[in-house]
């Protein structure tokens, strides 16, 4: 791909161009030629020298799946941002594909109504139409007519999934003036009085909902997301509202399959689409790849989603799939809508003995308060480790040049993520330029410009040496700001005497560090914290248990490489046991982690 990508930037970058490039290229390869009636035809003026070395640079020819690839390649990276475009591999497809159709006769395939409502450049529906095909031999020509429909936010996705479909045809033989039910369309304006109807009452829909995250979706998406009802909850990903458009443009007893992000399954922003499915008592299917990576190359959590309309249930089914194998049938366990809590988030993986864990005592979150780093939204600029220092200053060194900051504007500061069995907890603390200040109310305030200039002018003139890079932050609206060297957000600028470290990831049994550090500060990863040393020591030897990893692992965000989320929404509802006083003192006592874990286990049984 990479030999692909030099090539067209020496070549063209335009569009039109690409797909002319690549379509003879396929047909050349192939064997195949040019109709002047088909919708390829458009496509064939290609300088043969430029062919020809583009052929030297594609070794192992172009088959229909390495066509899909290309065009998803060739997508812009700005555009794959704000649309969430990505290649779907083929496995995956057929899987979908084969548990939406797969029951259906031929009669009922010759009739049935598939439609992929953000469908990228035409993958789902290239497998499909082949599907239809192979099974009825129905022509190509009437499938493209009668069975298949297609709705991408880009022009030229539309004209991608055209030019594919085509050359599916054209591989099969067929060579026709094909039309097409495809239209350049935002499918979250579906709600909306001027949607064409002709696009809707599927019997079938299928795709990958583009995955685009709250930060990147633009005000205008938002207002649009915002229409429906399970984009309520949080900063809704794009992903979202595609599930609700997809049910209401199902008919009666129509079937969903997706391959989409798994986060809705335990995030805040997931909250509304959790109460549309369990309040609708929706039928639905889930094949959770937890850490699997099924996009390779891409840090991103998915599953495969199943549903069927007017199939009511009180239950879903779930079942987990760490190694992304296909081949087996999936074996669904059945967990009651009842049981699963909508606002915290469904514990769907060994549901029963995470819910045994919740209910002891008191939740984690409620025990004891926990802080999230702080956000300065430019932590190069501000967090450093000195290269040196001398009676007055420290000594930072940035994009090569070398700046002095004043001792009295800085503070220890210390990501807890880099903790592990392994790493001294001094040689993580790090200095961090901390431009506040508390006021005779004791406010923490930002220090005043002119102030900053003169008590801190060392600090003032590096600051002001990286102005352009704080001022990007915020996507650049950093007009609220009390000046401009604030930090981006104010959370824990300031926190209780004590703090118990711990890792936001991990792929073991953690360890944390208990600290008596008024000033010491926290970013990237997470603390407990209070005025109470006792309560933070009876903390850290429950997270330290077994009892408290075996949770994480039914109940965590699961990553590659074994490593579980330990984020907030993780940890938050574990149970941690109300203790006697004599109990706690006896907790306490203990030194060994195979001791506290024997002691602890009876109070969770």
């Amino acid at each position: 791909m990479t030999n692909v990508f030099r090539f067209l930037k020496r070549i063209s970058a335009e569009v039109s161009y690409i797909n002319s490039l690549f379509v003879s290229a396929f047909i050349k390869l192939n064997g195949l030629t040019f109709c002047e009636k088909n919708y390829l035809s458009h496509y064939k003026d290609i300088d043969n020298k430029i062919l020809e070395s583009f052929l030297n640079t594609v070794s192992g020819g172009i088959d229909l799946e390495r066509l899909v690839r290309l065009f998803e390649f060739v997508i812009s990276p700005s555009d794959k941002i704000v649309n969430g475009a990505i290649y779907t591999p083929k496995d995956i497809r057929s899987t979908i594909i084969y548990h939406c159709l797969g029951n259906l006769n031929n009669e009922q395939l010759r009739h049935v109504r598939v439609c992929d409502i953000a469908c990228g450049c035409g993958g789902f529906l290239m497998d499909v139409a082949e599907y239809i095909h192979i099974k009825t031999q129905k022509s190509f020509k009437d499938i493209f007519q009668e069975n298949i429909y297609g709705i991408d936010i880009q022009n030229y996705a539309v004209e991608r999934t055209k030019i594919l479909l085509s050359l599916l045809a054209l591989s099969y033989g067929e060579d026709e003036d094909f039309g097409f039910n495809l239209i350049q369309a935002d499918t979250l304006d579906f709600c909306s009085n001027n949607w064409n109807q002709e696009f809707s009452s599927f019997d079938v829909i299928v795709g990958n909902p583009p995955y685009v995250c709250s930060r990147n979706v633009s005000q205008e998406t938002k207002q649009k997301m915002l229409k429906y009802e399970v984009s309520q909850s949080g900063h809704p990903d794009l992903y979202i509202p595609f599930f609700q458009i997809a049910y209401e443009m199902l008919a009666d007893e129509g079937k969903l399959g997706y391959i989409t992000m798994n986060s809705f399954i335990r995030s805040v922003n997931g909250r509304s689409l959790r109460q549309y499915f369990s309040s609708n008592k929706i039928d639905v299917r889930i094949v959770d790849f937890r850490g699997y990576q099924i996009f390779k190359k891409k840090s991103t959590y998915t599953c495969l989603f199943f549903l069927d309309k007017g199939n009511y249930t009180e239950d879903i089914k779930y079942v987990s799939n760490d190694n992304g194998c296909l081949e087996q049938p999936f074996v669904f366990s059945l967990i009651p809508y009842a049981l699963l809590d909508n606002r915290k988030g469904w514990s769907l993986n060994d549901n029963s003995e995470a819910q045994r864990i919740e209910i002891v005592g008191t939740p984690i979150g409620k025990y004891c308060s926990y802080r999230h780093g702080i956000a300065t939204l430019s932590n190069k600029t501000y967090i450093f480790k000195p290269v040196f220092e001398d009676l007055n200053y420290y000594y930072l060194v940035n994009d090569g040049i070398e700046y002095p900051i004043e001792k009295q504007i800085c503070r220890d500061i210390v990501n807890s993520n880099k903790l592990n069995s392994e790493i001294n907890f001094d040689a993580i603390i790090e200095k961090i330029i901390y431009p506040y200040y508390r006021n005779q109310d004791g406010k923490l305030c930002v220090i005043e410009e002119e102030r900053m200039l003169k008590e801190f002018p060392y600090a003032y003139k590096y600051l002001l040496s990286q102005q352009k890079t704080l001022n990007k932050r915020d996507k650049g609206h950093t007009q609220s700001y009390p000046t401009w060297y604030a930090y981006g957000r104010t959370q824990s600028l300031q926190m209780p005497r004590y703090k118990l470290f711990f890792p936001k990831f991990s792929n073991s049994s953690i360890r944390c560090v208990l600290l008596d550090a008024p000033e010491l500060l926290l970013y990237n990863g997470i603390a407990f914290v209070n005025d109470s040393k006792e309560k933070l020591q009876i903390v850290q030897k429950v997270i330290e248990s077994d009892m408290f990893w075996k949770y994480i692992t039914k109940n965590g965000k699961p990553y590659s490489s074994g490593y579980y989320s330990l984020s907030g929404v993780d940890i938050k509802n574990f149970g941690v046991p109300n203790f006697a006083e004599e109990e706690k003192m006896h907790l306490l006592s203990l030194k060994t982690r195979e001791e506290i874990d024997e002691w602890l286990i009876k109070f969770y049984k």
